[in-house]
């Protein structure tokens, strides 16, 4: 367990901190301001975060109003010079979407995806090998199957069918290939 989590701006913008160790710890509540108020949870549970994070995960339920309402009361443009500044562990918040589609560093500059065309006619990225040795390419991401593209080989090479009971199997409707319509 470790302290992190989403946090709401007074723009409605959402942002995503995350303190792991004593470092990030104190550069998240000394940006924030939020020593004292920090001090004062900790003399009444007899506890310490600034040592132990797995403490702060335990008590986060005591954490995070304070942290809510300090987020809250602060805007983006303000908070993010002073979060680089502290050398806080953060980021804007982003849903998938909005990664996938406007984040280039996550997809399109990200060496781990390619982007293919898959059975359905769209195109989105697909991850690959997350290493490769050195010296060699990555190799082509495969799209997806089609639902009913291997069927006969399946049913031949794990189950040990003839072609004649595959083919009866079509037959009766039992099974279907990729080419049968939904």
């Amino acid at each position: 367990g470790a302290f992190g989590r989403d946090f709401r701006l007074a723009s409605g913008q959402r942002v995503m901190v995350c303190a792991i160790t004593r470092r990030q710890w104190r550069a998240l509540v000394g940006t924030l301001g939020l020593s004292a108020a920090i001090a004062d949870v900790e003399r009444q549970l007899g506890v310490s975060f600034d040592h132990d994070e797995a403490v702060r995960f335990k008590h986060r339920d005591a954490l995070y109003p304070l942290f809510e309402r300090a987020f809250f009361d602060r805007t983006l443009e303000d908070l993010a010079p002073a979060l680089d500044a502290g050398g806080v562990t953060w980021a804007p918040y982003q849903s998938l979407h909005t990664a996938v589609t406007s984040d280039k560093r996550l997809f399109a500059r990200n060496p781990i995806f390619q982007s293919i065309e898959q059975p359905s006619g769209l195109r989105y990225p697909a991850a690959g090998p997350a290493a490769v040795f050195s010296g060699e390419s990555p190799p082509t991401v495969c799209r997806a199957p089609r639902l009913g593209e291997h069927t006969d080989e399946v049913l031949a090479s794990v189950l040990g069918l003839s072609a004649g009971a595959i083919g009866a199997l079509h037959d009766a409707g039992v099974v279907a290939g990729a080419n049968i319509a939904p």
